[in-house]
């Protein structure tokens, strides 16, 4: 069938207008760092006693006081400014962002307090749905999977980033982590849609076969949490950075920002957590990128240059799950093997398709 020229224009003006989207997203997210004052809520006390702490979830980020009480002076956005007071009268609440009287998560459902979170949240699923609307029509445009070439990939892969940021906020309350994670899908979208845009047509025969939908499928799903984990890590490894030297009594230049986020121990977690849904499912794209390849071509595996690197990538990430299983591995040591990882990823995805030829050469940059 010929490529729809008209549905095509009409994919790449919604991709357009996600990354403007997302942009918004990220300027409402800054200025909830900033001036975010109103989702603050009253009604916790400075000191908490370990029962009431207990209920309190950990990806939020309170911290044990050495006197055996929990403080909560180190949640997100939290302070010692004074609230109304107590039920009993008792005197002044802390004021903590994100909780209720309860102890609880402020802001039952999907939607974050505070007028800036919820403008960011907002704008975030707003450019979600544009950039999945962009992807359908791309593929009704050219009649098939549209992840055959880099343009096509890029897309996919910031969107399922955006979604796993999207269920992360939604399932952890993880609203945190909005802006780092939008900051590399913006960067990315923008150079997609003007560097490495390929006109939407046909593909090379290698290409036209349900395995498509299923081993670069897997591939984005795992590429998209594999984004989100390395930014979450990356901001565990400045928070923990800002945490010791702050424990040291020297001064930090990131104390401004990391005072509106969890402690590095619930960072580390929660890209712990992306890296264990992620590493299952690369594994089961290279498993069906092989059976692909031997249709294709007649052998499993040929140590072609994106069959390397995704090996590669495979065991780093190996490497890191089980250093933290067997080894005992957290923090600093762990997160670094982590990055690894990722750089190994990036390489595969960039440097494979720009600088090296093989039978993968189907970014469509020549």
């Amino acid at each position: 069938m010929p490529v729809n020229t008209g549905l095509a224009q009409v994919s790449y003006g919604l991709l357009v207008a996600t990354v403007v989207i997302y942009a918004l997203a990220m300027l409402a997210y800054a200025c909830d760092f900033a001036f975010g004052k109103d989702r603050v809520l009253t009604g916790i006390p400075a000191e908490i006693p370990d029962q009431a702490a207990a209920e309190v979830p950990d990806l939020v980020g309170a911290a044990a006081s050495p006197a055996g009480a929990r403080s909560v002076a180190g949640l997100r956005g939290a302070g010692s400014a004074a609230g109304p007071g107590n039920a009993d009268g008792a005197g002044p609440a802390t004021v903590v962002a994100g909780f209720g009287p309860s102890g609880q998560p402020a802001g039952r459902g999907p939607w974050p307090a505070g007028l800036w979170l919820r403008s960011a949240f907002g704008l975030t699923c707003a450019g979600l749905a544009a950039q999945v609307i962009a992807i359908l029509t791309r593929g009704l445009a050219e009649h098939r999977v549209p992840w055959a070439n880099m343009y096509e990939f890029i897309a996919a892969i910031t969107c399922m980033a955006v979604i796993v940021l999207v269920a992360a906020s939604v399932r952890y309350r993880a609203y945190y982590i909005g802006l780092f994670v939008l900051l590399p899908v913006v960067l990315a979208l923008a150079l997609d849609v003007t560097v490495i845009y390929t006109a939407a047509g046909a593909v090379v025969p290698a290409l036209q076969s349900y395995w498509i939908a299923i081993h670069v499928t897997a591939m984005i799903v795992a590429s998209g949490l594999y984004i989100v984990g390395a930014v979450v890590t990356t901001m565990y490894l400045v928070a923990d950075r800002n945490e010791r030297r702050q424990a040291a009594g020297l001064p930090s230049a990131t104390a401004g920002i990391m005072m509106h986020l969890p402690r590095p121990v619930v960072l580390d977690r929660l890209s712990y957590r992306s890296i264990l849904f992620a590493f299952p499912v690369w594994t089961f794209g290279i498993m069906a990128g092989a059976i692909w390849a031997d249709s294709a071509w007649g052998r499993y595996w040929g140590w072609d240059p994106k069959e390397t690197w995704s090996f590669i990538t495979w065991v780093v990430y190996a490497c890191f799950l089980h250093a933290r299983a067997t080894a005992g591995w957290r923090g600093r040591r762990a997160a670094y093997i982590h990055l690894l990882g990722f750089a190994c990823l990036m390489f595969n995805l960039v440097g494979v398709n720009i600088w090296i030829t093989g039978l993968h050469s189907y970014a469509g940059l020549s």
